[in-house]
């Protein structure tokens, strides 16, 4: 419970993609490359950019909300945090919000957590999984054939 005055919204959705796009015309939005997994080579990892959506419902009013990445022991500080509000002017209403991370660095790999906050209440977490995939062995000479 957020506060005695303004119940905790309901978290419908908190997705990670690639990219989202939002139509101006009838204001359906796109996620393109959903995923949950990111592989690397070798850590720590640039990944160049990251889109998460969260849709929510039964808010009241203004809320305030925080994106943040962190590590699954939260041993190290945030990875990227974000901050962005969404208004509800109907308890019925769905809201939307979309936040763009670019230029991110992960330390190692191994677990991550995408968490949405709001006045310092965890509201919804989605895992993402950092991959180390081994490097690819210099090309050869082709196989012979018969």
């Amino acid at each position: 419970m957020m506060s005695a005055n303004k119940p905790t919204p309901n978290v419908l959705a908190l997705l990670v993609c690639d990219q989202i796009i939002t139509d101006r015309i009838t204001g359906k939005v796109s996620l393109i490359g959903m995923f949950s997994k990111v592989h690397g080579r070798r850590f720590p990892a640039a990944h160049p950019t990251m889109s998460v959506f969260v849709a929510m419902t039964d808010g009241h009013g203004r809320t305030e909300l925080t994106i943040r990445i962190v590590d699954a022991n939260e041993a190290r500080p945030p990875i990227v945090e974000g901050r962005g509000a969404v208004d509800f002017k109907d308890p019925r209403a769905i809201a939307h919000l979309a936040l763009q991370f670019n230029g991110l660095r992960f330390p190692e790999a191994g677990p991550y957590r995408v968490q949405l906050w709001s006045e310092q209440e965890l509201l919804r977490e989605a895992r993402l999984d950092l991959i180390q995939v081994p490097d690819q062995p210099p090309p050869g000479p082709p196989p012979e054939t018969m």
